[in-house]
This record gives C-alpha cells, sequence and structure tokens, in this order.
C-alpha cells in the first residue's frame, strides 16, 4: 500500500467515524417522524394481545410489532421508551452500514473502496435520516442487502445452499415490508445475468431458484400460519396489498417533482451525479463487472420506484446500500483515471458529503425534547383506559383508540377498506367520535372541534394545536 493509498484509507476510516457520530446525534436529537409513533403504538397493541388488521388499522407487514413489543416489557410504558427504541434502530443502521461494505468485499472491491461504499451510504440524507428512525424499512433494507450478498456469492458457487441463504432473508425483508418486493424483482433477473454471462449453468441457477423459493417460503410460513390463527390473515392481505395499492408516497402528482423530495435531491445532489454517471457507465458497459448485481438491484428499484410513482426517502432507502456500491467502484475507477489520490481524493470525497452535513447538523438542532413532553404529559393525566383521538399520530404511544381508523380515517382509504370487507367496521364520522368517546386530548390540526361545535369542551394545554377536556 502505498502512501497515498494510506492516507486515502486514514482518512475516509476518520470521515466515517464522524458520519456514525453525526448519525448517533441525529438518533438521540432529532424531531421524531409520525410513522415512529405509528409503529411503537403498534407494538404496544401486540404487545397488549391484540390482533393486526382486526383489532386496530395498520397497512404494513406485521414483523416489526412483534419483533419491538418485548421492549416494552424493559422500558416501561413511558415517553421515553421513544429513545430505547431510537438505540435499537441507531444498531440496525450502523448494522446496514457495516452490510454494505460487506457487500462491497464479496463484490471482489478492494477494502478502500468497499469503505467508500460505507461513507457514501452514510452522508446520504436519504439513508441517515430514514434508518435511524423506528420504520420497517430499516430491518427491510438490511436483510435485503444480506440477502443479495449471497445472491453475489451464488455467481460465484452455483450452490443451492448460496440460494437457500439468499431466500431466507429475503423473506425476513419481505416480513418486516411488503416493500421488499419492489428489489426481489430483480434477483431473477441477476440469475438469468449469470447464465447468459456463462458464470453459471440453467441447471444449477434452476436448483438455486427452487432453494430460494422452498427457504422463502418456509421463513415465511410461521407468522402466515400465525394470522391465519388468528383470524387475521385475509384482512391482512387485504389492508397490506389491496389497500396499501391506494395510499400514494405523497400529495404530488409526481412523487419524484414534490417539493420533499426535490430538497432531498438538491442535498444529496453530488451523490445522485455520481449515480447518474455510474449508470450511464453501467449501460454503456465500463462499469466494472463485479458490481454488476448491486447496479442492477440498485438502479432497478429506484427505476422501478419512478414507474410506480412511489419515490420518497423511505422507499429510496432500499435501493440505497445497492447505489452506494456501484457509485464507489465508479468514483475510485474516476479518481484513478484522473491520478486523484490520496489528499486529491479526500478533497472529492469531502466534497461529496459536505452538502448533506450540513443539513444532517440543521436537523439536530430540532430537538424531539417537545414531543417527548407532550407524550409524556398525555400518560401522565390519563388513564391506561381512556381513549386517545389521534389521527395525526402525534402523542398516543401508550393508550386505546377511539375508532379501529386511529390513523387514515374518515377519507378514501377507509372508505374502500369498508367496501373491501363487505363493511366489517364501521363507519368513521369525525363529530360522532369526538362527542361519544369525549377523548381527553385532542390533537386540533384541522381544526376538528370547532367544526363540531365541541370547542367549549376542551381548554388549552403548553402544547401548540393540542387541547384537553376541560373538568379534568
Amino acid at each position: 500500500m502505498t502512501r497515498d493509498d494510506r492516507v486515502a484509507m486514514a482518512g475516509t476510516a476518520a470521515l466515517l467515524a464522524a458520519l456514525v457520530a453525526l448519525a448517533l446525534a441525529l438518533s438521540v436529537f432529532r424531531p421524531f417522524n409520525n410513522d415512529e409513533i405509528e409503529h411503537v403504538h403498534s407494538a404496544w397493541h401486540v404487545y397488549g394481545g391484540a390482533r393486526p388488521y382486526i383489532d386496530f388499522y395498520q397497512h404494513h407487514h406485521p414483523l416489526l410489532w412483534y419483533a419491538l413489543a418485548p421492549l416494552l416489557a424493559l422500558t416501561g410504558q413511558s415517553a421515553s421508551a421513544m429513545h430505547a427504541f431510537r438505540a435499537v434502530f441507531f444498531v440496525l443502521a450502523m448494522a446496514v452500514v457495516w452490510a454494505t461494505y460487506r457487500l462491497g468485499l464479496e463484490c471482489r472491491l478492494p477494502r478502500p473502496v468497499a469503505l467508500l461504499g460505507a461513507v457514501l451510504l452514510l452522508s446520504m440524507t436519504s439513508f441517515t435520516q430514514v434508518a435511524i428512525e423506528v420504520r420497517p424499512d430499516v430491518p427491510q433494507t438490511l436483510f435485503g442487502v444480506l440477502s443479495a450478498i449471497f445472491l453475489v456469492r451464488l455467481g460465484r458457487t452455483g450452490a443451492a445452499r448460496d440460494g437457500a441463504r439468499a431466500g431466507a432473508l429475503a423473506a425476513l425483508a419481505f416480513l418486516f415490508l411488503q416493500k421488499a418486493i419492489v428489489v426481489l424483482a430483480f434477483f431473477p433477473v441477476v440469475l438469468a445475468w449469470y447464465v447468459l454471462t456463462g458464470q453459471a449453468s440453467w441447471r444449477a441457477m434452476c436448483r438455486a431458484a427452487a432453494a430460494f423459493a422452498l427457504a422463502f417460503a418456509a421463513v415465511c410460513l410461521p407468522l402466515v400460519a400465525y394470522l391465519a390463527a388468528t383470524g387475521s390473515l385475509e384482512a391482512g392481505v387485504i389492508a397490506t396489498w389491496r389497500l396499501a395499492a391506494n395510499i400514494p408516497a405523497g400529495r404530488s402528482r409526481w412523487s419524484f417533482l414534490s417539493a420533499a423530495m426535490l430538497r432531498s435531491f438538491l442535498r444529496n445532489a453530488a451523490f445522485w451525479a455520481i449515480a447518474a454517471a455510474t449508470s450511464v457507465s453501467f449501460v454503456a458497459r465500463r462499469l466494472k463487472a463485479d458490481v454488476a448485481v448491486p447496479a442492477v438491484l440498485g438502479l432497478g428499484t429506484a427505476a422501478a420506484l419512478v414507474a410506480l410513482n412511489r419515490v420518497a426517502d423511505r422507499y429510496l432507502v432500499a435501493a440505497m446500500p445497492f447505489l452506494a456500491v456501484a457509485a464507489a467502484a465508479w468514483l475510485s475507477d474516476a479518481l484513478e483515471a484522473r491520478r486523484a489520490r490520496g489528499p486529491r481524493a479526500l478533497v472529492v470525497l469531502l466534497a461529496v458529503c459536505l452538502l448533506p452535513a450540513i443539513s444532517m447538523v440543521r436537523s439536530i438542532g430540532r430537538s424531539n425534547r417537545n414531543q417527548l413532553a407532550r407524550m409524556q404529559y398525555v400518560l401522565d393525566r390519563s388513564a391506561p383506559g381512556e381513549r386517545m383521538f389521534d389521527p395525526w399520530r402525534d402523542y398516543n404511544l401508550f393508550r386505546p383508540d377511539v375508532h379501529y381508523f386511529w390513523f387514515h380515517g374518515g377519507g378514501a382509504i377507509a372508505r374502500e377498506f369498508s367496501r373491501m370487507t363487505g363493511g366489517r367496521v364501521a363507519a368513521y364520522d369525525t363529530c360522532g367520535l369526538l362527542a361519544a368517546a369525549e377523548p381527553p386530548f385532542v390533537s386540533d390540526r384541522r381544526s376538528d372541534l370547532p367544526r363540531c361545535g365541541l370547542a367549549g369542551l376542551y381548554r388549552p394545554t403548553p402544547f401548540d394545536r393540542f387541547v384537553e377536556r376541560a373538568g379534568r
């Protein structure tokens, strides 16, 4: 290893350590997304014995809540549990970074280039700000990358056991979140590519595909059987597939042109420019053949999300590790072609990481302290059985809800679900629910209380647009 190589390796490792520290700070201080409150509340439902899709509404696959529920026995039911859940997901996020590095090594990239892929991944706000949150996208991404490691290995070994390992890990990704199917749809493309390029025979790939399918089914079967035994399976299929297909990625007609995504693309402009150059190089067959698999999975997933109009950071996170590995290979070759080694290579890497890092530092300044205070305020001033009206998923962690549709209620989604299930769930009437349930707290973003003639029954709290029933 030359002096320039040692400088580049040390600098890249130092930058990775700084990005890990930044991710940890985000995990502790960044405001909670309403999806995080949704999943902790769902885990609480499961912890109490409730059945997803039957006893409470959800439109995600269920493995996350069953995995998180035991943690509530350790944390207790206080707002500080959110920090414990965030800590778990910080570890999972770092596991994704490690798996990305391992994927680079499996693709036979030199260690400095594999490390570069990990740095590129962690520098992306599209990845880091999503990966530290409590959401199923994170374990889905982790098991998706682990599955891809064995998919890459399969191209060299042709062994059915590698197909089985890839299938078992892919099943875990799928059980955490159904969006994994977008990445998995490109696995057959990789198997066909192995055959067409002469890396493996049709017979070997057919055996591997059969082993993949059997392992996938074997891992899925216990949870599917459990849902069937508890009567949740039919409603779960309706909610997670038929209904979820009608839930848009955002309010914009074209999701990749939404204000949030345009800001995200701007913050990560350097990475996306490298990704665009990587895709051109891949199509022109100038990209290293060793990273063809992550290139297919990353670029294919990103293109599929655009075609499906599902472009959002929480969707793109599944493609980020694959794009990072392919982009690292392209960037390394581009720097070498220009003889940009050692300190010069580090300057380029710092330039790529600068704008996203600034954005993440600014995000740390917006503390989650006020959110935690509101959550604890509700828990301290309510009885365990009191039902809450929290359609925005702002504050209710560990209290029951006024309706099955505790979110996504009162609109087309609830009406469509009722139609699909033959009217099994009672109609969602906001004013009727507020009048009948008399929830002790209301997050009144839409001014529902004045519209329903109930504003006089509630008094302000120390929190914005959040009121408490008078006389308590």
